[in-house]
């Protein structure tokens, strides 16, 4: 006893291994009878527990065994710790319930109490996840991410699978007897309820096609079909200026400026006049002034020209937008009147040459 209260002090875990091992080769109660393989089953579980390093995954279906040969409350105190450093935590869970209820008062009260808490732990940071499968033998492989637990491998039947899973990332993949795999990854928080089902038997989807438009319905006819007339040609003359307007400005423009230079030369024409006559006396010029009187001469006569002409070239400009502003179509416009008018500038002589259509 004495020595029993020493284990009990450094804590719950060695005193639940050595007070099963200790109880189960001297069982006096007649619900207790416990094999010879089962016993060896418990012993290898212990000592892979106490190794350097604990072996939990070993020990684990160590004690398993012993379990399924003896069905004593006496195994799932060990059995539940392995599953509790596995993250099998749903197991390890029913594992201590179990242990703590058959039990009863023989269960030491320090070592209860360390195993309420670690329920209480598993209770506070796990997750249900209820997993079925189309195929009725199946195994699913669970690794969380960042564990150094390795992965642990579930039975999912007919009936389906729930787990309870630590929060984190968990990739679970499904793989039947012949072979087919499928994975899902999802990130478990504390306190969910998550449901998924394996379709292993899924029809492939069928590739969606554009639907068919039926031809528009149509009455039987009773005659030759009636022939459409050709489309009509918008007007030309309606969608844009008429050429003739466009050669109107530009021939007033002409005009204009002609119009102008005559003016110019005709100040000129007048300057240079006057400059000769100033240099003559008594009707006697010297040579020089007569130059001046051939240049202002010349002038004279550009400047008649540039004043007809630009008269001409500015009314006919205005002649040409008037008749052009009536618009009409291409025939009417191939056939109106067409005036060309050309200046002619020759020395001491000047004119207008016109050409056009009528």
């Amino acid at each position: 006893m004495t020595k029993l209260c020493e284990l009990i002090g450094r804590g719950w875990l060695r005193v639940a291994l050595l007070f099963a091992l200790l109880l189960l080769p001297n069982t006096a109660h007649a619900d207790d009878k416990i094999s010879d393989q089962a016993k060896l089953y418990f012993k290898n579980g212990v000592d892979l527990i106490q190794a350097t390093p604990p072996n939990y995954q070993d020990a684990y279906y160590q004690f398993k065994l012993a379990w399924e040969n003896s069905h004593s409350w006496k195994v799932l105190g060990n059995l539940g710790l392995c599953a509790f450093k596995l993250e099998r935590d749903g197991e390890a869970l029913q594992d201590y319930q179990d242990y703590l209820k058959g039990g009863g008062k023989q269960i030491d009260t320090e070592e209860r109490k360390a195993m309420e808490r670690d329920s209480l732990l598993i209770s506070g940071n796990t997750s249900v996840v209820q997993l079925a499968s189309d195929v009725a033998d199946a195994s699913v492989l669970d690794a969380r991410a960042g564990s150094s637990v390795p992965p642990q491998t579930y039975k999912l039947d007919a009936a389906g699978l729930e787990l309870r899973l630590r929060a984190g990332t968990h990739s679970l993949t499904a793989s039947t007897p012949d072979g087919k795999q499928q994975r899902w990854d999802v990130t478990i928080t504390p306190g969910q309820t998550l449901v998924h089902r394996f379709e292993f038997n899924a029809a492939a989807p069928v590739p969606a096609t554009a639907p068919v438009t039926p031809p528009p319905a149509t009455t039987p006819s009773t005659g030759p079909e009636p022939i459409a007339a050709p489309p009509v040609a918008p007007d030309a003359g309606k969608s844009g200026g008429s050429p003739l307007r466009t050669v109107g400005f530009v021939t007033a423009g002409v005009g204009g400026a002609a119009l102008i230079g005559g003016v110019i030369t005709g100040i000129m024409a007048k300057g240079k006049s006057s400059d000769a006559t100033k240099q003559c006396a008594d009707k006697v010029c010297p040579t020089a002034a007569a130059k001046d009187f051939d240049s202002a001469s010349s002038l004279a006569t550009v400047t008649d020209v540039l004043l007809i002409g630009g008269a001409v070239l500015a009314a006919a400009g205005v002649t040409l937008v008037i008749v052009g502003g009536n618009g009409g179509g291409p025939a009417q416009r191939a056939s109106a009147p067409r005036l060309e008018l050309t200046p002619v500038v020759a020395n001491n002589a000047g004119g207008l040459f016109a050409r056009g259509s009528f």
